[in-house]
């Protein structure tokens, strides 16, 4: 069975990497779940403290939450790839909290909006980043008898951003449901009807979606993969942190979100970043001398390409109206405005092919 992460205290964790005396300094972070982190320092060694709590984080009871899943990958007890680290010390109970400590990635985590001159993402970096991605995805998923795990629900995790979700959160008081609103109402201004149709349909009733995706194989999947959570680090290996929504589930839950919460950092477009994300499965499974079910989206990649658009659109097509109403440029030279028409194209074209 799992070791639940309350099995230990905060202290304990401190005192277990010469931290038990060092104060804490609060961190600054663009996250938006209610987690605090703070900063401790011991020499030249910077680490994180994150701390969240069913209480605190509205992402946690979107999600259901409650046992705090995150916990339970920073006491290290997710198997991962040899390419992929989650930097994770350890987890305990600070309160009703739990308290995640790792060492402070802040500098090496790809986040392509800090003003501080950092180069154009690479089309090396950007491989570097889909190959780890593929070997989570080819990474068996742990047994039932090693858990069970708490899974982020499929259902949960898809709604989390829609127009329904967010006038909860507003009524919450919470700040981020006033923004998804302003971002649905920039949608509903700017996109065409036929995509408008598709996300409030799928808002009302999502079980199309549901039942498209449940046809698919499933994998292992991060849940959050902006770049922000992605560090590269020295030794060649790539760092993930913040698997909050970390669940099983078809790979275009992934794709989906990846391709939409970083467009403004991507130098490729969609199509492309997807052809590239195809090609390094294929390798993946070549190489391994793998058979047939190796990989969860050889058997039907056109299938996996317009779940993605479905799913992208859903996720942040909020974002998108906000772009395309602040007449922003996104990374590969693309207009926000012409972006958002072609992912409201392909999600109204995906759907009429996939959804019944």
């Amino acid at each position: 069975m799992l070791r639940h992460w309350n099995e230990r205290a905060l202290p304990e964790l401190l005192a277990a990497h010469d931290l038990a005396d060092v104060p804490e300094m609060d961190f600054q972070h663009d996250g938006w779940s209610g987690a605090r982190l703070t900063r401790l320092a011991r020499g030249d060694d910077g680490f994180i403290l994150k701390r969240t709590a069913w209480s605190n984080d509205w992402i946690a009871r979107a999600t259901q939450d409650r046992d705090l899943r995150e916990g339970f990958v920073a006491t290290g007890q997710l198997p991962l790839p040899a390419s992929i680290v989650a930097p994770y010390l350890g987890a305990a109970a600070d309160g009703p909290s739990v308290a995640m400590l790792m060492p402070d990635l802040s500098a090496a985590l790809i986040d392509w909006e800090r003003p501080d001159g950092q180069p154009t993402m690479t089309s090396a970096t950007l491989d570097r980043v889909l190959g780890a991605i593929v070997d989570l995805h080819h990474l068996p998923v742990p047994a039932a008898g090693s858990g069970p795990w708490p899974w982020c629900p499929l259902r949960e995790r898809l709604a989390l951003l829609t127009r329904s979700a967010a006038v909860r959160l507003s009524a919450d008081g919470q700040p981020a449901g006033a923004r998804f609103l302003a971002g649905w109402a920039a949608f509903d201004e700017l996109a065409p009807r036929g995509a408008r149709d598709l996300i409030e349909r799928l808002d009302l009733d999502p079980g199309p979606m549901l039942d498209a995706l449940a046809e698919r194989p499933t994998a292992l999947l991060h849940g959050d993969l902006k770049f922000a959570n992605v560090a590269l680090l020295d030794d060649g290996r790539t760092a993930l942190i913040d698997w909050q929504m970390v669940m099983v589930a078809p790979v275009a839950v992934d794709l989906g979100w990846f391709l939409v919460s970083n467009s403004s950092a991507l130098g490729a477009d969609p199509t492309d970043v997807l052809e590239r994300y195809r090609r390094s499965d294929a390798e993946r499974v070549q190489n391994d001398g793998a058979g047939p079910g190796a990989s969860a989206v050889a058997d039907d990649w056109e299938a996996t390409r317009d779940l993605a658009m479905i799913v992208g659109l859903v996720l942040r097509g909020w974002r998108k109206g906000l772009d395309a109403l602040a007449s922003a440029r996104l990374a590969s030279g693309t207009l926000a405005v012409d972006d958002l028409a072609w992912w409201c194209a392909a999600a109204v074209e995906a759907a009429d092919r996939r959804l019944a």
